[in-house]
């Protein structure tokens, strides 16, 4: 009988997706986490069949898959009422993870995506309710820097995280604080070297891709940015004293 292994899901935004080649180099953290797991080397990757969104993608090691179901321009209302939640409780199992980061596009005044900061721990109580109700584990991360923050260390979208982590705080969930990592990270990257970080593209760099005309973009993420920041993800994990996490810890490379 063929061992069904465990998922980490993933529900975020375009700090966190999957990007095709034509979009060189932007990465999201989700794309890059799978390298830090033991054994990545031998990482399968493929859609998940039973996704209708064609951004998703899993990655498959010798233990566990990461299911990185996270989309460009969703906030954690868009995202759950374009049945991506749904999707994902659907196939979700007891024992699994889903990773959950917004706060970018809650910020943003379009209705489809705006959520009131004092309304964000009520939005998120949906991705917690899916987990009670299929035995997973939520695992609420603040939402990542921007360039902004390399100036002076503040965290991005201050009222989202500090609402975030008052809703962990209420109903006992394990919080990660990506977004205070990144913040400092970048901080001490300093503001011009943090260009190599986000996605400041000069015209002609990447002929074959979709920004080959060049781009100057603050929030979103280069290769080697998602590779810091899933990094810095996996830190959070390790030095967690959260029994919850204990699994994945377990299968971090040293």
């Amino acid at each position: 009988m063929e061992m069904i292994k465990k998922r980490i899901f993933l529900a975020g935004d375009s700090t966190v997706q999957t990007f095709p080649a034509s979009r060189a180099p932007q990465n999201g953290w989700g794309q890059r986490l799978y390298e830090n797991f033991r054994g990545h080397e031998g990482c399968r990757r493929f859609p998940p069949k039973d996704s209708r969104f064609a951004q998703s993608m899993c990655y498959e090691l010798a233990d566990i898959i990461v299911d990185n179901r996270a989309m460009a321009g969703r906030s954690s209302r868009s995202f759950r009422e374009e049945g991506r939640l749904a999707e994902m409780e659907a196939c979700m199992r007891e024992g699994d993870w889903l990773f959950v980061q917004f706060g970018h596009n809650d910020a943003n005044p379009k209705p489809e995506r705006f959520v009131r900061p004092e309304d964000f721990g009520a939005s998120l109580a949906f991705y917690a309710d899916v987990c009670r109700k299929r035995k997973a584990v939520c695992v609420l991360v603040t939402p990542i820097a921007m360039r902004d923050s390399a100036r002076d260390g503040s965290c991005a979208f201050p009222e989202y995280r500090e609402a975030m982590i008052d809703f962990a705080v209420k109903e006992g969930l394990p919080l990660l604080d990506l977004g205070l990592a990144t913040a400092r990270y970048c901080h001490k990257t300093g503001p011009e070297a943090c260009k190599e970080l986000f996605l400041w593209v000069e015209p002609g760099a990447y002929p074959e891709s979709e920004l080959r005309d060049g781009v100057c973009d603050d929030a979103h993420l280069q290769t080697e940015a998602a590779r810091a920041f899933a990094r810095l993800l996996s830190g959070l994990i390790r030095e967690s004293g959260d029994d919850r996490l204990a699994e994945i810890r377990s299968l971090l490379e040293l």
